[in-house]
Protein backbone atom coordinates (compact mmCIF):
# COMPACT_ATOMS: atom_id res chain seq x y z
CA UNK A 1 0.00 0.00 0.00
CA UNK A 2 1.39 3.41 -1.05
CA UNK A 3 1.68 6.50 1.06
CA UNK A 4 -1.06 8.26 -0.86
CA UNK A 5 -3.41 5.40 -0.22
CA UNK A 6 -2.66 5.48 3.51
CA UNK A 7 -3.25 9.23 3.61
CA UNK A 8 -6.58 8.87 1.87
CA UNK A 9 -7.56 6.15 4.29
CA UNK A 10 -6.73 8.36 7.24
CA UNK A 11 -8.67 11.29 5.84
CA UNK A 12 -11.65 9.04 5.17
CA UNK A 13 -11.57 7.69 8.72
CA UNK A 14 -11.35 11.20 10.12
CA UNK A 15 -14.36 12.29 8.11
CA UNK A 16 -16.29 9.22 9.25
CA UNK A 17 -15.48 9.96 12.85
CA UNK A 18 -16.69 13.49 12.49
CA UNK A 19 -19.90 12.40 10.82
CA UNK A 20 -20.72 9.72 13.41
CA UNK A 21 -19.57 11.68 16.39
CA UNK A 22 -20.05 15.37 15.67
CA UNK A 23 -19.77 16.31 19.35
CA UNK A 24 -16.07 15.38 19.48
CA UNK A 25 -13.28 17.51 18.08
CA UNK A 26 -10.78 16.01 15.65
CA UNK A 27 -7.52 14.82 17.04
CA UNK A 28 -5.51 17.48 15.01
CA UNK A 29 -6.85 20.30 17.21
CA UNK A 30 -9.25 23.12 16.54
CA UNK A 31 -12.99 22.95 16.03
CA UNK A 32 -14.23 21.41 12.88
CA UNK A 33 -17.72 21.66 11.66
CA UNK A 34 -19.46 18.33 11.35
CA UNK A 35 -20.93 17.31 8.10
CA UNK A 36 -24.58 18.02 7.92
CA UNK A 37 -26.76 14.97 7.75
CA UNK A 38 -29.16 14.40 4.95
CA UNK A 39 -32.51 16.10 5.06
CA UNK A 40 -34.38 12.85 5.65
CA UNK A 41 -32.19 11.86 8.57
CA UNK A 42 -32.48 15.33 10.02
CA UNK A 43 -36.25 15.20 9.87
CA UNK A 44 -36.32 11.79 11.53
CA UNK A 45 -34.08 12.98 14.35
CA UNK A 46 -35.62 16.45 14.67
CA UNK A 47 -38.09 15.58 17.41
CA UNK A 48 -35.68 13.27 19.27
CA UNK A 49 -33.57 14.62 22.09
CA UNK A 50 -29.88 13.81 22.30
CA UNK A 51 -29.01 11.16 24.83
CA UNK A 52 -25.91 11.73 26.95
CA UNK A 53 -23.18 9.19 26.33
CA UNK A 54 -22.96 6.39 28.89
CA UNK A 55 -19.83 4.72 30.23
CA UNK A 56 -20.49 1.62 28.18
CA UNK A 57 -20.92 3.65 24.99
CA UNK A 58 -17.74 5.60 25.65
CA UNK A 59 -15.87 2.37 26.22
CA UNK A 60 -17.07 1.00 22.86
CA UNK A 61 -16.12 4.20 21.05
CA UNK A 62 -12.66 4.09 22.55
CA UNK A 63 -12.20 0.50 21.40
CA UNK A 64 -13.27 1.47 17.83
CA UNK A 65 -10.81 4.32 17.74
CA UNK A 66 -8.02 2.03 18.88
CA UNK A 67 -8.86 -0.45 16.15
CA UNK A 68 -8.88 2.27 13.50
CA UNK A 69 -5.59 3.75 14.66
CA UNK A 70 -3.72 0.50 14.17
CA UNK A 71 -1.29 0.53 11.22
CA UNK A 72 -2.19 -1.68 8.32
CA UNK A 73 0.61 -3.95 7.10
CA UNK A 74 1.88 -2.97 3.67
CA UNK A 75 1.19 -5.39 0.95
CA UNK A 76 2.86 -5.68 -2.42
CA UNK A 77 0.82 -4.08 -5.15
CA UNK A 78 2.32 -6.35 -7.79
CA UNK A 79 1.12 -9.79 -8.71
CA UNK A 80 -2.00 -11.69 -7.90
CA UNK A 81 -1.50 -11.23 -4.16
CA UNK A 82 -1.40 -7.49 -4.55
CA UNK A 83 -4.51 -7.48 -6.67
CA UNK A 84 -6.41 -9.55 -4.12
CA UNK A 85 -5.32 -7.21 -1.33
CA UNK A 86 -6.47 -4.19 -3.30
CA UNK A 87 -9.84 -5.75 -3.84
CA UNK A 88 -10.27 -6.43 -0.13
CA UNK A 89 -9.27 -2.89 0.79
CA UNK A 90 -11.62 -1.44 -1.82
CA UNK A 91 -14.46 -3.53 -0.44
CA UNK A 92 -13.71 -2.33 3.08
CA UNK A 93 -13.43 1.26 1.89
CA UNK A 94 -16.74 1.11 0.06
CA UNK A 95 -18.41 -0.43 3.09
CA UNK A 96 -17.08 2.38 5.24
CA UNK A 97 -18.17 5.03 2.78
CA UNK A 98 -21.80 4.01 2.81
CA UNK A 99 -23.84 7.09 3.51
CA UNK A 100 -25.82 7.09 6.73
CA UNK A 101 -28.85 9.10 7.58
CA UNK A 102 -28.67 8.57 11.32
CA UNK A 103 -27.64 11.34 13.66
CA UNK A 104 -25.27 10.80 16.52
CA UNK A 105 -26.21 7.53 18.20
CA UNK A 106 -28.86 6.68 15.58
CA UNK A 107 -26.77 3.84 14.05
CA UNK A 108 -26.88 1.85 17.23
CA UNK A 109 -30.05 0.01 18.12
CA UNK A 110 -30.93 -0.65 21.70
CA UNK A 111 -31.78 -4.38 21.93
CA UNK A 112 -33.98 -3.67 24.90
CA UNK A 113 -36.26 -1.35 22.96
CA UNK A 114 -38.57 -2.65 20.22
CA UNK A 115 -38.05 -1.57 16.63
CA UNK A 116 -40.25 1.29 15.52
CA UNK A 117 -42.20 1.43 12.30
CA UNK A 118 -40.68 3.23 9.34
CA UNK A 119 -44.05 4.25 8.02
CA UNK A 120 -43.70 7.97 7.10
CA UNK A 121 -47.40 8.48 7.87
CA UNK A 122 -46.79 7.78 11.56
CA UNK A 123 -45.18 10.50 13.67
CA UNK A 124 -42.54 8.28 15.27
CA UNK A 125 -38.77 8.04 15.30
CA UNK A 126 -37.13 5.93 12.55
CA UNK A 127 -35.76 2.46 13.29
CA UNK A 128 -32.15 2.50 14.25
CA UNK A 129 -30.00 0.16 12.23
CA UNK A 130 -27.66 -2.15 14.03
CA UNK A 131 -24.11 -1.11 13.50
CA UNK A 132 -21.94 -3.89 12.06
CA UNK A 133 -19.56 -5.28 14.63
CA UNK A 134 -16.01 -5.77 13.50
CA UNK A 135 -14.73 -9.28 13.16
CA UNK A 136 -12.15 -8.80 15.88
CA UNK A 137 -14.71 -7.64 18.41
CA UNK A 138 -17.15 -10.41 17.41
CA UNK A 139 -14.54 -13.04 18.07
CA UNK A 140 -13.27 -11.48 21.26
CA UNK A 141 -14.56 -12.74 24.67
CA UNK A 142 -14.16 -10.48 27.65
CA UNK A 143 -12.20 -11.74 30.69
CA UNK A 144 -15.27 -11.17 32.82
CA UNK A 145 -17.32 -13.60 30.73
CA UNK A 146 -14.46 -16.07 30.88
CA UNK A 147 -14.43 -15.86 34.67
CA UNK A 148 -18.20 -16.25 34.75
CA UNK A 149 -18.03 -19.35 32.54
CA UNK A 150 -15.28 -20.79 34.71
CA UNK A 151 -17.29 -20.25 37.90
CA UNK A 152 -20.41 -21.89 36.49
CA UNK A 153 -18.27 -24.73 35.16
CA UNK A 154 -17.48 -25.71 38.77
CA UNK A 155 -20.71 -24.56 40.43
CA UNK A 156 -23.09 -26.59 38.25
CA UNK A 157 -21.58 -30.01 39.17
CA UNK A 158 -21.63 -29.03 42.84
CA UNK A 159 -25.29 -28.02 42.62
CA UNK A 160 -26.14 -31.26 40.82
CA UNK A 161 -24.26 -33.30 43.43
CA UNK A 162 -25.98 -31.48 46.32
CA UNK A 163 -29.38 -32.00 44.69
CA UNK A 164 -28.72 -35.72 44.22
CA UNK A 165 -27.44 -36.04 47.80
CA UNK A 166 -30.53 -34.24 49.12
CA UNK A 167 -32.81 -36.52 47.14
CA UNK A 168 -30.97 -39.57 48.46
CA UNK A 169 -31.20 -38.33 52.03
CA UNK A 170 -34.92 -37.57 51.59
CA UNK A 171 -35.50 -41.00 50.08
CA UNK A 172 -33.59 -42.72 52.86
CA UNK A 173 -35.56 -40.84 55.53
CA UNK A 174 -38.69 -42.91 54.64
CA UNK A 175 -39.27 -46.40 56.05
CA UNK A 176 -40.40 -49.11 53.67
CA UNK A 177 -43.60 -50.77 54.91
CA UNK A 178 -44.72 -54.01 53.31
CA UNK A 179 -48.40 -54.57 54.24
CA UNK A 180 -48.17 -58.32 53.74
CA UNK A 181 -45.86 -58.46 56.78
CA UNK A 182 -48.62 -57.10 59.02
CA UNK A 183 -51.75 -58.71 57.56
CA UNK A 184 -52.64 -62.04 59.15
CA UNK A 185 -55.10 -64.50 57.64
CA UNK A 186 -56.95 -66.97 59.84
CA UNK A 187 -59.08 -69.78 58.43
CA UNK A 188 -62.17 -71.49 59.77
CA UNK A 189 -64.15 -74.35 58.35
CA UNK A 190 -62.79 -77.22 56.34
CA UNK A 191 -61.47 -77.89 52.86
CA UNK A 192 -64.02 -76.70 50.24
CA UNK A 193 -66.03 -74.83 52.91
CA UNK A 194 -63.31 -72.61 54.30
CA UNK A 195 -63.66 -69.00 55.38
CA UNK A 196 -60.80 -66.50 55.63
CA UNK A 197 -60.66 -63.68 58.16
CA UNK A 198 -58.17 -60.80 57.79
CA UNK A 199 -56.64 -58.81 60.61
CA UNK A 200 -53.90 -56.19 60.92
CA UNK A 201 -51.33 -56.71 63.62
CA UNK A 202 -48.66 -54.04 63.45
CA UNK A 203 -45.42 -53.38 65.21
CA UNK A 204 -45.39 -50.76 67.97
CA UNK A 205 -43.68 -48.11 65.83
CA UNK A 206 -46.42 -48.35 63.15
CA UNK A 207 -49.38 -48.90 65.48
CA UNK A 208 -50.73 -45.33 65.10
CA UNK A 209 -50.62 -45.55 61.31
CA UNK A 210 -52.08 -49.06 61.05
CA UNK A 211 -55.05 -48.14 63.27
CA UNK A 212 -56.53 -46.04 60.46
CA UNK A 213 -55.90 -48.55 57.69
CA UNK A 214 -58.24 -51.14 56.24
CA UNK A 215 -57.66 -54.49 54.63
CA UNK A 216 -60.16 -55.82 52.13
CA UNK A 217 -60.62 -59.32 50.71
CA UNK A 218 -61.58 -59.17 47.04
CA UNK A 219 -62.00 -62.94 46.61
CA UNK A 220 -65.38 -64.58 47.25
CA UNK A 221 -65.31 -65.98 50.76
CA UNK A 222 -67.04 -68.96 52.41
CA UNK A 223 -66.31 -71.84 50.03
CA UNK A 224 -62.52 -71.78 49.98
CA UNK A 225 -60.37 -74.82 49.45
CA UNK A 226 -56.67 -75.42 49.72
CA UNK A 227 -54.81 -73.94 46.76
CA UNK A 228 -57.21 -71.05 46.13
CA UNK A 229 -55.71 -67.58 45.70
CA UNK A 230 -56.86 -64.69 47.89
CA UNK A 231 -56.69 -61.18 46.39
CA UNK A 232 -56.06 -58.74 49.22
CA UNK A 233 -56.08 -54.93 49.04
CA UNK A 234 -54.51 -52.63 51.63
CA UNK A 235 -56.27 -49.26 51.98
CA UNK A 236 -54.50 -46.38 53.73
CA UNK A 237 -54.31 -42.57 53.91
CA UNK A 238 -51.49 -41.37 51.67
CA UNK A 239 -51.15 -38.03 53.47
CA UNK A 240 -50.80 -39.75 56.82
CA UNK A 241 -48.22 -42.13 55.33
CA UNK A 242 -46.15 -39.08 54.26
CA UNK A 243 -46.48 -37.56 57.72
CA UNK A 244 -45.28 -40.81 59.27
CA UNK A 245 -42.50 -41.02 56.64
CA UNK A 246 -43.67 -44.39 55.40
CA UNK A 247 -43.33 -45.74 51.90
CA UNK A 248 -46.02 -48.34 51.18
CA UNK A 249 -45.00 -51.14 48.87
CA UNK A 250 -47.39 -53.57 47.23
CA UNK A 251 -50.73 -52.34 48.55
CA UNK A 252 -52.31 -55.21 46.58
CA UNK A 253 -51.02 -58.75 46.88
CA UNK A 254 -52.11 -62.39 46.82
CA UNK A 255 -52.00 -65.24 49.36
CA UNK A 256 -52.52 -68.94 48.70
CA UNK A 257 -55.02 -70.79 50.89
CA UNK A 258 -53.54 -73.71 52.79
CA UNK A 259 -53.98 -75.57 56.06
CA UNK A 260 -57.73 -76.22 55.83
CA UNK A 261 -58.50 -79.62 57.43
CA UNK A 262 -60.87 -82.28 56.20
CA UNK A 263 -64.44 -81.86 57.43
CA UNK A 264 -65.93 -84.17 60.10
CA UNK A 265 -69.39 -85.47 59.33
CA UNK A 266 -71.98 -84.33 61.86
CA UNK A 267 -74.11 -87.34 62.71
CA UNK A 268 -77.35 -87.65 64.69
CA UNK A 269 -75.61 -89.79 67.29
CA UNK A 270 -73.01 -87.08 67.92
CA UNK A 271 -75.71 -84.49 68.43
CA UNK A 272 -77.74 -86.48 70.97
CA UNK A 273 -75.09 -88.43 72.83
CA UNK A 274 -74.46 -85.76 75.47
CA UNK A 275 -77.96 -84.55 76.29
CA UNK A 276 -79.84 -85.34 79.49
CA UNK A 277 -83.61 -85.86 79.60
CA UNK A 278 -85.08 -84.66 82.88
CA UNK A 279 -88.55 -85.21 84.30
CA UNK A 280 -90.32 -83.14 86.88
CA UNK A 281 -93.37 -84.29 88.78
CA UNK A 282 -94.80 -87.80 88.96
CA UNK A 283 -96.23 -89.83 86.13
CA UNK A 284 -98.77 -89.46 84.70
CA UNK A 285 -98.18 -85.77 85.44
CA UNK A 286 -94.65 -85.41 84.23
CA UNK A 287 -93.05 -82.39 82.57
CA UNK A 288 -90.03 -83.07 80.33
CA UNK A 289 -86.91 -80.94 79.79
CA UNK A 290 -83.70 -81.42 77.76
CA UNK A 291 -80.25 -80.32 78.98
CA UNK A 292 -77.15 -80.01 76.81
CA UNK A 293 -74.16 -81.40 78.71
CA UNK A 294 -71.68 -81.63 75.83
CA UNK A 295 -68.10 -80.42 76.24
CA UNK A 296 -67.56 -79.95 72.50
CA UNK A 297 -67.29 -76.22 71.62
CA UNK A 298 -69.69 -76.55 68.71
CA UNK A 299 -72.17 -78.95 70.35
CA UNK A 300 -72.42 -76.53 73.25
CA UNK A 301 -74.00 -74.04 70.85
CA UNK A 302 -76.75 -76.47 69.77
CA UNK A 303 -80.25 -75.78 71.11
CA UNK A 304 -82.58 -78.72 71.74
CA UNK A 305 -86.34 -78.35 71.56
CA UNK A 306 -89.20 -80.78 72.19
CA UNK A 307 -91.58 -80.67 69.26
CA UNK A 308 -95.36 -81.00 69.81
CA UNK A 309 -94.86 -80.65 73.52
CA UNK A 310 -97.70 -81.89 75.79
CA UNK A 311 -98.63 -80.47 79.14
CA UNK A 312 -98.03 -83.74 80.99
CA UNK A 313 -96.41 -87.05 80.17
CA UNK A 314 -96.85 -90.55 81.52
CA UNK A 315 -94.50 -93.50 81.60
CA UNK A 316 -94.30 -94.98 78.12
CA UNK A 317 -95.20 -91.76 76.29
CA UNK A 318 -92.94 -90.70 73.43
CA UNK A 319 -91.69 -87.26 72.46
CA UNK A 320 -89.39 -85.88 69.74
CA UNK A 321 -86.35 -83.68 70.37
CA UNK A 322 -84.99 -81.53 67.50
CA UNK A 323 -81.46 -80.09 67.43
CA UNK A 324 -81.31 -76.50 66.18
CA UNK A 325 -77.96 -74.98 65.16
CA UNK A 326 -76.38 -72.70 62.57
CA UNK A 327 -74.86 -74.49 59.61
CA UNK A 328 -72.26 -71.73 59.27
CA UNK A 329 -71.36 -72.27 62.91
CA UNK A 330 -70.98 -76.00 62.30
CA UNK A 331 -68.75 -75.36 59.27
CA UNK A 332 -66.60 -72.95 61.29
CA UNK A 333 -65.95 -75.82 63.72
CA UNK A 334 -65.02 -78.13 60.84
CA UNK A 335 -68.27 -80.14 60.88
CA UNK A 336 -69.75 -81.19 57.56
CA UNK A 337 -73.54 -81.02 57.69
CA UNK A 338 -75.09 -83.79 55.63
CA UNK A 339 -78.63 -84.40 56.99
CA UNK A 340 -81.49 -81.99 56.37
CA UNK A 341 -83.12 -82.62 59.74
CA UNK A 342 -81.59 -83.67 63.05
CA UNK A 343 -84.36 -85.06 65.30
CA UNK A 344 -84.64 -88.04 67.62
CA UNK A 345 -87.54 -89.72 69.41
CA UNK A 346 -87.41 -90.57 73.11
CA UNK A 347 -89.69 -92.61 75.44
CA UNK A 348 -90.59 -91.52 78.95
CA UNK A 349 -88.96 -93.89 81.43
CA UNK A 350 -87.01 -93.97 84.64
CA UNK A 351 -89.20 -91.35 86.27
CA UNK A 352 -91.20 -91.19 89.47
CA UNK A 353 -94.68 -92.64 88.97
CA UNK A 354 -97.82 -93.08 90.97
CA UNK A 355 -98.78 -96.66 91.70
CA UNK A 356 -101.00 -97.85 88.88
CA UNK A 357 -101.45 -101.52 89.70
CA UNK A 358 -101.85 -103.68 92.79
CA UNK A 359 -99.06 -105.88 91.48
CA UNK A 360 -96.62 -103.05 92.17
CA UNK A 361 -97.08 -103.57 95.92
CA UNK A 362 -95.44 -106.42 97.78
CA UNK A 363 -96.70 -108.07 100.99
CA UNK A 364 -93.88 -106.43 102.85
CA UNK A 365 -95.09 -103.01 101.78
CA UNK A 366 -98.69 -103.92 102.70
CA UNK A 367 -97.51 -105.00 106.15
CA UNK A 368 -95.79 -101.64 106.57
CA UNK A 369 -98.97 -99.84 105.64
CA UNK A 370 -100.94 -102.06 108.08
CA UNK A 371 -98.56 -101.31 110.91
CA UNK A 372 -98.90 -97.59 110.33
CA UNK A 373 -102.70 -97.78 110.05
CA UNK A 374 -103.08 -99.71 113.38
CA UNK A 375 -101.24 -96.91 115.13
CA UNK A 376 -104.09 -94.58 114.15
CA UNK A 377 -106.69 -96.43 116.21
CA UNK A 378 -107.30 -94.68 119.53
CA UNK A 379 -109.89 -92.02 120.25
CA UNK A 380 -113.29 -92.89 118.63
CA UNK A 381 -115.39 -89.92 119.73
CA UNK A 382 -115.69 -88.76 116.07
CA UNK A 383 -117.58 -91.92 115.05
CA UNK A 384 -118.92 -93.34 118.36
CA UNK A 385 -122.34 -91.64 118.56
CA UNK A 386 -123.22 -92.56 114.94
CA UNK A 387 -122.10 -96.18 115.33
CA UNK A 388 -123.94 -96.56 118.69
CA UNK A 389 -127.03 -95.13 117.03
CA UNK A 390 -126.73 -97.67 114.16
CA UNK A 391 -126.31 -100.48 116.78
CA UNK A 392 -129.16 -99.14 119.00
CA UNK A 393 -126.82 -98.64 121.97
CA UNK A 394 -127.03 -95.89 124.62
CA UNK A 395 -123.97 -93.64 124.89
CA UNK A 396 -122.85 -92.05 128.18
CA UNK A 397 -121.10 -88.77 129.08
CA UNK A 398 -118.60 -88.18 131.74
CA UNK A 399 -117.99 -84.53 132.60
CA UNK A 400 -119.93 -83.65 129.45
CA UNK A 401 -117.71 -85.70 127.16
CA UNK A 402 -117.97 -89.01 125.32
CA UNK A 403 -115.56 -91.80 126.17
CA UNK A 404 -115.51 -93.84 122.89
CA UNK A 405 -112.34 -95.76 122.07
CA UNK A 406 -111.08 -98.20 119.38
CA UNK A 407 -109.50 -101.47 120.27
CA UNK A 408 -108.36 -104.71 118.64
CA UNK A 409 -108.17 -103.52 114.95
CA UNK A 410 -107.77 -106.38 112.42
CA UNK A 411 -107.15 -105.96 108.65
CA UNK A 412 -109.81 -107.75 106.65
CA UNK A 413 -109.33 -106.27 103.09
CA UNK A 414 -107.43 -103.69 101.00
CA UNK A 415 -108.18 -101.86 97.75
CA UNK A 416 -106.06 -99.83 95.37
CA UNK A 417 -107.96 -97.00 93.67
CA UNK A 418 -106.32 -95.52 90.54
CA UNK A 419 -107.44 -92.32 88.76
CA UNK A 420 -108.56 -92.97 85.22
CA UNK A 421 -106.32 -91.43 82.46
CA UNK A 422 -109.08 -89.29 80.97
CA UNK A 423 -109.39 -87.41 84.25
CA UNK A 424 -105.73 -86.51 84.57
CA UNK A 425 -106.24 -83.03 83.13
CA UNK A 426 -110.03 -82.54 83.02
CA UNK A 427 -110.80 -82.46 86.72
CA UNK A 428 -109.30 -81.18 89.92
CA UNK A 429 -108.70 -84.40 91.80
CA UNK A 430 -107.31 -84.60 95.30
CA UNK A 431 -105.02 -87.53 94.53
CA UNK A 432 -103.99 -89.88 91.74
CA UNK A 433 -104.13 -93.12 93.68
CA UNK A 434 -104.89 -94.36 97.16
CA UNK A 435 -104.78 -97.48 99.34
CA UNK A 436 -107.88 -98.14 101.42
CA UNK A 437 -107.39 -100.64 104.26
CA UNK A 438 -110.58 -102.04 105.83
CA UNK A 439 -110.42 -103.09 109.51
CA UNK A 440 -112.68 -104.82 112.03
CA UNK A 441 -112.37 -103.00 115.34
CA UNK A 442 -114.15 -102.85 118.74
CA UNK A 443 -115.82 -99.57 119.68
CA UNK A 444 -116.44 -99.18 123.45
CA UNK A 445 -117.16 -96.52 126.02
CA UNK A 446 -116.24 -96.04 129.69
CA UNK A 447 -119.03 -98.21 131.12
CA UNK A 448 -117.78 -101.20 129.04
CA UNK A 449 -120.67 -101.19 126.58
CA UNK A 450 -119.45 -101.60 122.98
CA UNK A 451 -119.84 -103.16 119.53
CA UNK A 452 -117.86 -104.25 116.50
CA UNK A 453 -117.56 -101.83 113.55
CA UNK A 454 -115.70 -101.60 110.23
CA UNK A 455 -113.13 -98.84 109.85
CA UNK A 456 -111.46 -97.56 106.64
CA UNK A 457 -107.90 -96.18 106.76
CA UNK A 458 -106.63 -94.36 103.62
CA UNK A 459 -103.10 -93.66 102.30
CA UNK A 460 -102.97 -91.57 99.07
CA UNK A 461 -100.47 -90.80 96.28
CA UNK A 462 -98.20 -93.77 96.71
CA UNK A 463 -95.13 -93.38 94.42
CA UNK A 464 -92.67 -95.77 92.84
CA UNK A 465 -89.42 -93.82 92.59
CA UNK A 466 -87.18 -93.79 89.51
CA UNK A 467 -84.49 -95.63 91.45
CA UNK A 468 -86.93 -98.50 92.28
CA UNK A 469 -87.75 -97.51 95.85
CA UNK A 470 -91.25 -96.69 97.14
CA UNK A 471 -92.75 -93.67 98.73
CA UNK A 472 -95.78 -95.10 100.57
CA UNK A 473 -96.86 -91.69 101.83
CA UNK A 474 -97.17 -93.02 105.39
CA UNK A 475 -97.68 -89.54 106.75
CA UNK A 476 -100.87 -89.23 104.64
CA UNK A 477 -102.68 -92.11 106.42
CA UNK A 478 -105.91 -91.33 108.31
CA UNK A 479 -109.29 -92.91 109.23
CA UNK A 480 -111.79 -91.67 106.67
CA UNK A 481 -114.88 -93.74 107.54
CA UNK A 482 -116.40 -96.12 110.15
CA UNK A 483 -119.79 -97.86 110.23
CA UNK A 484 -121.75 -100.61 111.99
CA UNK A 485 -123.17 -101.63 108.57
CA UNK A 486 -120.90 -103.49 106.16
CA UNK A 487 -122.80 -102.18 103.10
CA UNK A 488 -121.80 -98.63 103.86
CA UNK A 489 -118.13 -99.57 103.90
CA UNK A 490 -118.34 -101.67 100.72
CA UNK A 491 -120.07 -98.84 98.88
CA UNK A 492 -117.41 -96.39 100.01
CA UNK A 493 -114.58 -98.58 98.85
CA UNK A 494 -115.90 -99.82 95.52
CA UNK A 495 -118.79 -97.71 94.25
CA UNK A 496 -118.66 -94.12 95.50
CA UNK A 497 -115.82 -93.01 93.21
CA UNK A 498 -116.24 -95.59 90.48
CA UNK A 499 -116.67 -92.93 87.77
CA UNK A 500 -113.22 -91.40 88.24
CA UNK A 501 -111.28 -94.24 89.84
CA UNK A 502 -110.77 -97.88 89.11
CA UNK A 503 -110.71 -100.04 92.24
CA UNK A 504 -108.50 -103.13 92.48
CA UNK A 505 -108.55 -105.42 95.50
CA UNK A 506 -105.22 -106.39 96.99
CA UNK A 507 -104.32 -110.00 97.82
CA UNK A 508 -103.57 -110.42 101.49
CA UNK A 509 -101.68 -113.35 103.02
Amino acid sequence: MTASTIAKEKNHDSDREIRRYPQEAPATGGKRKAKRPSSQSAKAAAGKSKRPPTAKRERRETELRLIKSEKKPQRSECGPAGNAAKKREAAVHNRKKKPTTAVHGAGRQNPRRPQQSRNPDRHSAPIRKKRPVPDARRRAVSPRRKRRFAVWKYILPVIAACTAAGFVLWYLSFDNLLPSDYIHVTYSGYDSRGTAALSIEGAEEYAAFLEDTEVRLLTENGNLKNGDILDIQFLYDEEKAKEEKLRIKEDSFQIEVNGLPEGRELTREMLFQDIRISYEGTAPELSVSVTNESSDPFLQTVAYEITDRKETYDIGDTFTVTAAFSEEEAVSYEYAVSAADYSQEFTVENADRYLRSASQLTQEQIDLLDETAVSLFGDANEYGLRIFSEANLMPIWINGKNTFKWSNPRLISAYLNVLKPEYFQTMQQSHNNDIKLVYKATLSQADGVGCTAEVVVQFHDLILKADGTYDLALDSGRIIAASFRDSHIRDLVTDTYAQEYEAEKLTLT
